[in-house]
Formats: structure tokens, C-alpha cells, sequence
């Protein structure tokens, strides 16, 4: 992988799509389509999986997309990134965190150490709220600027305490395993 300030974040991203390629997803139409990853993502992590000799590409087909397929080298970096990610801690990054979440379901079979990866995610959010509660009361005297503070600092904590709830709902939610077929969707009424 390349040396970058958000290496980490990379990392997480990059074992992921490689875990989707090695599942059978195999063009970046296929990664949108089938697993909701943004073009603008997946272009840049399939570059460095190739970089890296994670990824092999095959021929370009139907209306010019290449399918993606995994190394060997690939494989082992699938065995041992996951682990290093849980072993790093939360990022602080929902869509991140969950997606190391599931890649030590999927490529080393640890559902708890999973579950406990998001459980630990939402606390860190809840410590973050009370970082921001903190800061808030540090107020300047300018009216204006206390108002734009404490109306974004409210927003802040909102989406801190949601994004919480949903590490947890989302570690109550793992499957035992990501083999075999999957279980209902549950409709939701709005």
C-alpha cells in the first residue's frame, strides 16, 4: 500500500473491496451496483490493489469494464489486515469502522471481536460528546459567535450520540457468520 496520511483509512477501504473481489464482485460497476462503494472510492483503492499486486485485471469486456481478481498476495494481506485493524482501535469513521467490523467477520470468522471493534466505536463517539459538551462551555462574549457554537455543538452531539446507537444496533445486527444465505430483510415503515 502507498505511504499517505490517511493510510489507515486506505487500508481499511482497500481490504474491503479486495475481501468484495475475492466474494465475487469483480468491476467497479459491480462494487456500486452490489455493495453501494462510490465509484470515486473504489477507482482509487482497485489502483492500489493492482499497485500492490493484490488485484489481477482481466481484459476489458462488455462496455470496456475489466473484472478484478485476487492474488494469492492478496489473500494473505486479507488474513492479516483485518486483524491489524481491529487491533488499532476505532477510527471514529462509521462507514470505516463497520467495514473492519465485517472483515473480521468475513475473513477471520471472529463475530466477538467484531462486535466488541463496534461497541468500542460507539463509545469513542460517546467520549466525543463529552469533548464537545467540555468545550462549549468556554464561551466567547460575542452573542453571535455563542449562538453559531452552541447550535453546532447541538448538532454535533445529535450526530454523535445517533452514530453510537447505530455501532450498536450494527453489532447487535452481525450475522453469526457471512456464509450461507442471509436472513430476511426487515421492512422498516416510515
Amino acid at each position: 500500500m502507498s505511504e499517505t496520511r490517511d493510510k489507515r483509512r486506505r487500508t481499511d477501504l482497500d481490504a474491503f473491496v479486495l475481501a468484495l473481489i475475492d466474494s465475487g464482485i469483480s468491476t467497479p460497476y459491480e462494487l456500486q451496483k452490489m455493495a453501494s462503494l462510490s465509484p470515486g472510492a473504489t477507482i482509487p483503492a482497485l489502483e492500489r490493489l493492482l499497485e500492490s499486486g493484490f488485484v489481477s485485471q482481466g481484459k476489458a469486456g462488455v462496455r470496456g469494464r475489466a473484472a478484478y481478481k485476487t492474488t494469492a498476495a492478496g489473500r494473505r494481506f486479507l488474513k492479516s489486515a483485518w486483524r491489524t485493524l481491529i487491533d488499532d482501535g476505532p477510527s471514529g469513521d462509521l462507514d470505516a469502522d463497520l467495514r473492519v467490523a465485517l472483515l473480521a467477520l468475513w475473513a477471520g470468522g471472529a463475530r466477538r471481536l467484531a462486535t466488541d471493534f463496534l461497541h468500542q466505536s460507539a463509545a469513542r463517539k460517546l467520549e466525543s460528546v463529552a469533548t464537545l459538551e467540555e468545550s462549549t462551555n468556554q464561551e466567547p462574549i460575542v452573542p453571535l459567535a455563542i449562538w453559531y457554537r452552541r447550535l453546532r455543538s447541538s448538532v454535533a452531539m445529535a450526530q454523535l450520540k445517533g452514530e453510537s446507537a447505530a455501532a450498536l444496533t450494527m453489532a447487535d445486527a452481525l450475522p453469526k457468520s457471512l456464509s450461507g444465505k442471509l436472513p430476511p430483510r426487515k421492512r422498516t415503515t416510515r
